[in-house]
């Protein structure tokens, strides 16, 4: 099972926010530039997203309160 932890420190990134969550495991990857993917997320998820329809901060955050839940 691959952690969150695992997967930062494999590819040395850094982690600006939510070391809360670094042991919850990753069950799959989803790679999306939907505005709204949560209709086909259901939990332990990682989403992979360049942003492109997310051009402005407010869109970004809107973006990931969504993901939050």
């Amino acid at each position: 099972m691959l952690l969150l932890r695992d997967l930062i420190r494999d590819l040395d990134i850094q982690l600006v926010a939510g070391e809360a969550g670094l042991d919850r495991p990753v069950r799959w990857v989803h790679i999306s530039e939907l505005s709204d993917p949560t209709p086909w997320l259901s939990g332990g998820e990682l989403l992979l997203t360049t942003g492109m329809n997310l051009a402005t901060p407010d869109a970004q955050r809107e973006f990931v309160a969504r993901l939050a839940g």
